[in-house]
């Protein structure tokens, strides 16, 4: 595949990619003039790749998460800043890919993480609620399904959101769903950049699927957020890639043909036939039923399976609730105690609330039951600790 190129074809997709500064906003009146600031670097972007068919834009760049007014700023797919994205991929002929967070639910739920893909002719293509939100602080109602449309030149969209890409699941089904391009749209901060800038390539050699990821920079009231948007061939090679710098964009073309190509020739490397033709080499066709009991469980005993992996894992939703004994503090060595007298330290609970952990009633993942009081209105309040300490 090409690299370097500003250009596209017939036969290729320009996409463009863009580290979004991270907006803080604290009014409607912020997330509109953040939306007018979206619409004319979308301009800038037609005006710099002239080959330019998909322009991404990731997680948070049109409401920010303010972590006490983020449900004061939610919007639906009629609002005003949907407008104004459909009006600039109309203007500039290019199809957009936008995040809001959070689009209002029917029923007054918690809003849904939502991905819209609007048309070059300004209308919603695709609308794809994310399925996993982030544990432990998103309070995002859950999406129910993957979401799949056809996009500029008639290459196959697929959409996902942040966490979801961490779970194979989501990859493979949008794909089986006849995806030829995975979107995925974040809000990543540090510390976890080398996992999810490494997970895109591997989502995209799993699945003969191009990828492209979509991630903010900059620093809003809570997080810093790494940049490395990034373009991922199906071979899961780098096309092109962003550093860390707010508004640094980047742009590919994604080859029609080649992936078709692939997907029909290809066999070794053919992930998705080999899936569900296991064996063929010695016997024609091979075995497609599912060998997997866990997914079989998960399909026909979906209580089996979460029994199955809270055994594994824990049996509550909040970790200092679980049943399980805790993994015991080593204590420090007898030269420590003995000379420096040094206490004895012993796990306490924990959640991973972080800042809302006051509003929950739970435990944050870095204070003690003690502490956990002095959370108010989403901000700290005192000193917080990974340990208690008690006399040995």
């Amino acid at each position: 595949m090409p690299v370097g190129t500003i250009s596209s074809s017939f036969d290729t997709v320009g996409v463009s990619v863009v580290n979004y500064q991270v907006p803080i906003c604290e009014s409607r009146e912020d997330v509109i003039a953040n939306c007018h600031k979206i619409a004319k670097m979308i301009e800038g972007l037609k005006r710099g790749y002239p080959g330019l068919d998909l322009v991404i834009f990731p997680e948070y760049s049109t409401q920010g998460f303010h972590p006490t007014k983020w449900g004061e700023l939610t919007t639906t797919l009629d609002g005003p800043e949907v407008q104004i994205f459909k009006q600039a991929c109309m203007d500039n002929g290019v199809y957009g890919i936008f995040s809001l967070t959070g689009e209002e639910h029917p029923e007054g739920k918690n809003p849904y993480n939502t991905l819209i893909m609007i048309s070059d002719e300004g209308k919603i293509a695709m609308t794809y609620r994310k399925m996993f939100p982030w544990c432990p602080l998103e309070p995002w109602t859950a999406g129910h399904e993957t979401a799949v449309a056809v996009g500029p030149k008639g290459l196959i969209v697929g959409g996902t959101i942040c966490y979801d890409l961490n779970l194979p699941e989501i990859m493979r089904d949008t794909v089986m769903k006849g995806a030829e391009l995975v979107v995925r749209i974040q809000g990543y901060m540090y510390p976890a950049k080398q996992q999810q800038v490494a997970v895109a390539n591997v989502r995209a050699w799993e699945n003969n699927c191009y990828v492209a990821v979509s991630n903010m920079a900059g620093r809003d009231l809570v997080y810093s957020y790494f940049g490395h948007s990034n373009i991922i061939s199906f071979d899961g090679t780098t096309l092109a890639e962003c550093e860390t710098t707010p508004d640094e964009a980047t742009y590919a073309e994604l080859s029609l043909t080649a992936v078709r190509n692939a997907r029909r020739n290809w066999t070794a490397e053919n992930h998705l036939f080999n899936l569900v033709h296991r064996g063929y080499t010695s016997e024609a066709g091979g075995h497609a039923p599912c060998p997997f009991q866990f997914y079989k469980d998960w399909v026909n005993d979906p209580t089996r399976a979460k029994a199955t992996a809270e055994a594994l894992t824990r049996d509550t939703d909040s970790p200092l609730k679980c049943t399980y004994a805790d993994v015991p503090v080593m204590k420090p060595s007898r030269l420590a105690e003995e000379t420096l007298h040094a206490p004895r330290a012993e796990a306490t609970g924990r959640t991973g609330l972080g800042k809302d952990a006051g509003k929950h009633g739970m435990v944050d993942d870095d204070i003690s039951t003690e502490e956990a009081g002095r959370w108010k209105d989403g901000m700290p309040k005192g000193t917080t600790h990974h340990i208690t300490a008690t006399a040995s």
